[in-house]
C-alpha cells in the first residue's frame, strides 16, 4: 500500500505531540497540517541488526518487511554502524536497499562516517566481534569487503558517507562533536579532507583525531562548563549559519536524547544497540511551511514498535 503523507499517517495512528513547560509538564498539541518536509536521525547502529529495524520502524521508516516506507522523508544516519555486534552485514545491505528505494519515492537516505567505519577501512579491527569475521567467511574475506577501492562494501562507504553534512541550511549533522576550528574550513572542505585522507590511507589525519568531528566528545560531556559549552555552540552555529548541531558517538547514560542549551546540541546516540542498553529512540525534524523547524525525540509506546511517543526537545 502507498504510503500516506506525513499528516494523515500522524492522524491515523492517533499521534500526540507532548510540549513540554517549564514546570517539565506535558501538554498534547494537535498534530499541525502545515507539513513540508520530514527528516529522521538515528544515532550509533553498532552492528545490531535487529535493533536496527526496531528503529527504523518506531520512526515509520520503514515497514515490518525492512521496506522504504516514508514517502519524501528524509532519513540521516550519523555513523557507526559496524563492531560489537554480529550484524553488520545486514546493516549496510539494509542501508544500500533503502537508499535506492527513497529515491525512487522522492526520499533520500544520508549516512555519514563514524569513527568505527574510519577504524574498519583502516584495519583497526579492536571491536570487532569473532560473529561479524564469520558472517564474511573470515578474517581474509571481511578485509576484501572493507577495501574502499575493491571491496563491496568499502565501495559503498566510501562512495556514499560523509564526514558532515546540513540539511536545508538549519542542522548541522556530524558523528562527533564540532569543533569551531573545523567548523571554520566547511562542510565541503572536510568532507573532501576526510575522503581525500582515506584514498591515500592516511587513517591518523587531524579530521580523524581527538577533536575531529568523527573522535570529539567536548560538547555532549561538556567538557568546558555548562555556560562555555553552550558559548561553544553558538560560536559553531554562527560560523556555519545554522539553528542546532546534531550528533552520535556519546552514548546518553538516560537512554534518551541529550538536548543541551536550549535544543541548539542534541546527542542521539542513545544506546541503540543491546551492547548499550538496546534503547530505542529517533530525532524528528519537521520542516514546516513558514521556515521554522519543530523538533521531537521518538520513542517507544509499551516496548512496542508503535510511533506514538514524541516529545519535545528544544527547550529541555
Amino acid at each position: 500500500m502507498p504510503r500516506l503523507n506525513t499528516f494523515i499517517t500522524l492522524a491515523l495512528v492517533c499521534l500526540q505531540v507532548a510540549h513540554w513547560d517549564q514546570a517539565g509538564t506535558a501538554h498534547a498539541l494537535p498534530v499541525s497540517a502545515q507539513v513540508s518536509r520530514r527528516i529522521v536521525a538515528v544515532g550509533d547502529l553498532h552492528s545490531d541488526y535487529p535493533q536496527t529495524l526496531a528503529v527504523l520502524r518506531l520512526a515509520n521508516i520503514t515497514d515490518e518487511n525492512a521496506n522504504w516506507r516514508a514517502g519524501s522523508d528524509t532519513l540521516i544516519q550519523t555513523g557507526d554502524n559496524v563492531d560489537r555486534g554480529p550484524g553488520t552485514i545486514a546493516i549496510y545491505q539494509l542501508f544500500q536497499k533503502l537508499r535506492m528505494q527513497a529515491k525512487a519515492a522522492g526520499g533520500e537516505v544520508i549516512n555519514l562516517y563514524g569513527n568505527h567505519e574510519i577504524m574498519n577501512i583502516g584495519g583497526d579491527l579492536r571491536y570487532v566481534t569473532k560473529e561479524d569475521i564469520a558472517s564474511f567467511g573470515g578474517s581474509e574475506k571481511r578485509k576484501q569487503a572493507w577495501d574502499i577501492r575493491t571491496g563491496w562494501l568499502g565501495q559503498f562507504v566510501f562512495n556514499n558517507f560523509n564526514i558532515s553534512h546540513i540539511q536545508h541550511g538549519h542542522t548541522l549533522f556530524s558523528h562527533a562533536d564540532m569543533h569551531p576550528d573545523w567548523a571554520s574550513k566547511g562542510i565541503d572542505t572536510m568532507n573532501t579532507l576526510a575522503h581525500d585522507a582515506l584514498w591515500n590511507k592516511q587513517y591518523k589525519a587531524p579530521i580523524f583525531t581527538t577533536d575531529g568531528p568523527v573522535w570529539n566528545r567536548a560538547l555532549a560531556k561538556q567538557e568546558a562548563g555548562v555556560d562555555a559549552t553552550c558559548e561553544i555552540i553558538e560560536t559553531i552555529k554562527e560560523i556555519l549559519g545554522v539553528k542546532r548541531l546534531v550528533s552520535g558517538h556519546t552514548v546518553s547514560k538516560s537512554g534518551k536524547i541529550l538536548s543541551l542549551c536550549n535544543g541548539s546540541y542534541l546527542g542521539i546516540d542513545v544506546g541503540i544497540t543491546n551492547y548499550y542498553g538496546g534503547n530505542l529512540a529517533a530525532l524528528e525534524i519537521i520542516e514546516n511551511t513558514d521556515g521554522t523547524q519543530t523538533v521531537h525525540a521518538l520513542y517507544p509506546k509499551d516496548n512496542t514498535f508503535t510511533y506514538a511517543v514524541r516529545e519535545s526537545v528544544e527547550s529541555l
